[in-house]
């Protein structure tokens, strides 16, 4: 059906800030200790990553889908007309 399927990976190089997302968007997080299984990471349409600094590799799984609710409805904010 219509939509975008984005996944939250570990397993790619796609930064989330550089990807392209179209409307309506999906997001598919993986659990946090095993991350998300190989058929659904190919199920997604686009894999994204949040970069980290320092030790951690990952934000859980609640706060990286927070932060990619976020990135979405921000540019969905600017590409569309004001009223």
């Amino acid at each position: 059906g219509p939509g975008q399927l984005v996944g939250l990976s570990l397993d790619t190089d796609t930064d989330y800030r550089a990807a392209t997302y179209t409307g309506p968007t999906f997001l598919l997080t993986g659990n946090e200790a095993q991350g998300m299984p190989p058929e659904m990471a190919e199920a997604c349409d686009v894999l994204v990553k949040i970069p980290m600094l320092g030790k951690a590799d990952s934000l859980n799984a609640a706060v990286a889908t927070a932060v990619m609710a976020y990135e979405v409805l921000a540019r969905q904010e600017k590409s569309a007309p004001l009223a």
